[in-house]
């Protein structure tokens, strides 16, 4: 399938791919043939470039992502390597479903960067705090609720739950009951708007301020987006549509993806007893160097993990 928009001719900021040939060292099992590789988080093609390299003629990648302006790009970038590359827009959290729609039922790796695009942070509306946009938050534009829809229409209470969890905020009630009393007069629209909220209830720092924002504007994002149910989700599904000998690597970016899944190759990780599917690859996450944090600063929380399905 052909993607196409009115970004497709502009040279798009995407999310600088992190760890990027150690995570696709993992990925590829040398002892495996014909290998099917899913990127579940395509982007600008970082990763898949990579893969693409390796692949032999036999091999398949396939792209998965929910935002359209990613796909066009990577399908412009990767046009030499098209015979091999299937493109899905579409979200990893359904990857199963979605790859029994092309007749797959095994894969031999899936790679997931979890990392938020630079695209998004300076393009595409309710990302960043640093510019004032609609207050969207959408990754994908055909779900329906908003991050304004979802801050002017929760309970306080699930406010509350929603900060103190997803963004790990302590004393999240408080900015639950601005928010409430806020909206109250008027709809909460705009970055700019919930900015304003927040520094009428906190008197921040400038240094503070940025990582205050940063937390309750991940949190939103990632409720909007439902991320953690969708990489529970496809962590699942991995167990099942990962062959004998293939690879799952994640490159995480805050605590809660990461525990997540630690605790998931943990919790499958194949013992003498027996039980168990996953051979865990990576003893303890893998961290970028000095030089790639230097080179990338939104690299510096970065963690990969990775696991081979054994059987």
């Amino acid at each position: 399938m052909i993607y196409s928009n009115q970004y497709n001719d502009l040279e798009l900021d995407f999310h600088i791919p992190v760890l990027s040939h150690k995570a696709v060292e993992y990925l590829i099992n040398p002892s495996l043939n014909d290998l099917i590789i899913v990127d579940g988080t395509t982007g600008g093609g970082g990763y898949s470039e990579i893969i693409c390299k390796q692949l032999q003629n036999s091999g398949k990648l396939i792209c998965f992502d929910k935002d359209l302006n990613a796909l066009s790009f990577t399908q412009k970038r990767l046009s030499w390597c098209q015979a091999k590359i299937e493109f899905v827009n579409g979200n990893f959290g359904n990857l199963k479903e979605e790859l029994n729609k092309s007749g797959i039922d095994r894969i031999s790796g899936i790679v997931l960067d979890l990392g938020l695009s630079s695209y998004q942070l300076e393009k595409e509306d309710g990302f960043s705090y640093m510019r004032n946009t609609p207050l969207d938050m959408r990754a994908d534009i055909r779900d329906k609720e908003t991050a304004s829809d979802l801050i002017n229409s929760k309970p306080r209470r699930e406010l509350e739950i929603m900060f103190s969890y997803y963004g790990e905020i302590g004393n999240a009630g408080r900015l639950a009951d601005l928010i409430a009393e806020k909206r109250k007069r008027r709809k909460i629209e705009t970055t700019g708007e919930l900015i304003e909220v927040i520094n009428s209830g906190y008197n921040l720092s400038k240094s503070g301020a940025y990582d205050f924002y940063s937390k309750i504007f991940q949190a939103l994002r990632i409720a909007v987006n439902n991320e953690l149910e969708n990489l529970r989700d496809v962590l699942n599904d991995s167990l099942d549509i990962l062959e004998e000998g293939g690879r799952l690597v994640v490159v995480s970016y805050h605590s809660l993806e990461d525990r997540m899944v630690k605790n998931f190759m943990r919790d499958n990780k194949a013992t003498k007893k027996g039980d168990g599917k996953l051979k865990v690859l990576t003893k303890k996450a893998l961290t970028p160097g000095e030089e790639e944090i230097k080179e990338n600063r939104r690299s510096r929380s970065a963690k990969l993990r990775a696991a081979e399905k054994i059987k």
